[in-house]
């Protein structure tokens, strides 16, 4: 399992889910051994029907060294689950607390004071020192970044961190049809390269807390493979980005209408696309995992279907590898998914060496 290491990260846990009183929570970031760190409540958050949302905590914390998830998460007595190595500058991180990105500025969040922001240094001189930063950039410099986006020399993550979020705002218009462009190259690509070969589908199913996403990102890290986390019941797909291997966790049949389900994991079908609030996304997938209480059975024996004559559970089941995971057998499973992706890897590296001979001999 590869080991995750930074100096900055970011603690995210709900007000009432904190192992600790909230009173307590300084005195835990000053025993942590941060150099620098910033805290705010997030408790103004709305959903996408105006719902409030859960009062959370994001906590902003960098130290000198770089430390691991286990380590970090051991200093707050929470679980791994809740903190995320910052990948981006610290100065990103104090931007997000309170809500000055790019993404919460598109997902329309609100936006918090400065000052309801606690930290180890003056908070509202560091925001506006970032503020003018962002501000120092030419028009010309700006638009040579967006088409250094364009041509996939930097990442959207590193040209928003370079113009800011007003910057990105301003030319979100542009922006947006970029993206939509860049997602359909990747997408020709990827079709392209998988053609005739099989995306496969991993049902694993058992009961909670057994380790069914655990062990699903232990064979994504452990195979380095491109992979995402879609955990959403509202809008699985929201957060997808085009990556090769879509974790959908804890699946519940009233997430997708039976059709729909059945047409997002058929095996040899790859040019489609994976159903979005705000968009349609295009699907790259090489494999699938599904993490769900259900076996495929009782999963189809859950779900809204008007004619069972049409919609048969054995639709599902040509469709999907099902495997029980339990505590006992949990290490097993996982042995015999990494052999299956890797004999994947093999059959596709061969097809694409057999192509490129091929077209090597038509050229000559």
């Amino acid at each position: 399992m590869k080991v995750i290491r930074s100096r900055n990260w970011m603690y995210t846990q709900d007000l009432d889910h904190l192992p600790f009183p909230k009173e307590n929570l300084e005195g835990k970031i000053l025993k942590s051994g941060a150099i620098e760190w910033a805290y705010i409540l997030h408790d103004k958050d709305l959903d996408d029907k105006g719902n409030k949302i859960r009062a959370h905590y994001h906590v902003a914390i960098r130290y000198k060294d770089a430390k691991t998830t286990s380590s970090v998460a051991k200093t707050f007595d929470d679980k791994q689950q809740y903190f995320e190595a910052w990948r981006g500058s610290i100065n990103n991180a104090y931007s997000y607390l309170i809500h000055e990105t790019s993404d919460a500025k598109d997902n329309e969040k609100h936006h918090y004071d400065p000052s309801e922001v606690k930290a180890s240094f003056d908070f509202k001189a560091r925001i506006e020192t970032i503020r003018k930063k962002v501000n120092k950039l030419s028009d010309n410099a700006i638009n040579n970044l967006i088409d250094d986006y364009s041509n996939s020399l930097i990442s959207k993550e590193e040209l928003q961190e370079k113009i800011g979020v007003l910057e990105m705002a301003k030319h979100k218009y542009l922006l947006d049809h970029v993206d939509e462009i860049l997602d359909y190259k990747k997408h020709q690509e990827f079709l392209k390269e998988f053609t005739g070969q099989k995306c496969v589908t991993y049902w694993l199913y058992g009961s909670s807390g057994v380790g069914k996403t655990r062990l699903c990102r232990s064979v994504m890290e452990e195979l380095k493979k491109d992979f995402c986390i879609l955990g959403s019941q509202r809008d699985h797909f929201q957060t997808y980005k085009g990556e090769s291997y879509i974790i959908l966790n804890d699946l519940r049949p009233a997430d997708y209408d039976y059709g729909q389900l059945l047409t997002l994991l058929d095996i040899y079908e790859h040019d489609k696309m994976a159903p979005s609030r705000y968009h349609d996304k295009f699907l790259n997938a090489r494999a699938i995992f599904i993490t769900t209480p259900y076996s495929p059975e009782n999963f189809y024996k859950s779900c809204n279907i008007d004619n069972r004559l049409v919609d048969t559970a054995e639709q599902l089941k040509r469709r999907v590898v099902a495997m029980h995971v339990t505590k006992d057998n949990v290490e097993d499973v996982k042995k015999e998914v990494i052999k299956d992706i890797e004999l994947a890897d093999k059959i596709s590296e061969l097809r694409k060496q057999k192509n490129t001979s091929q077209t090597d001999q038509s050229n000559d």
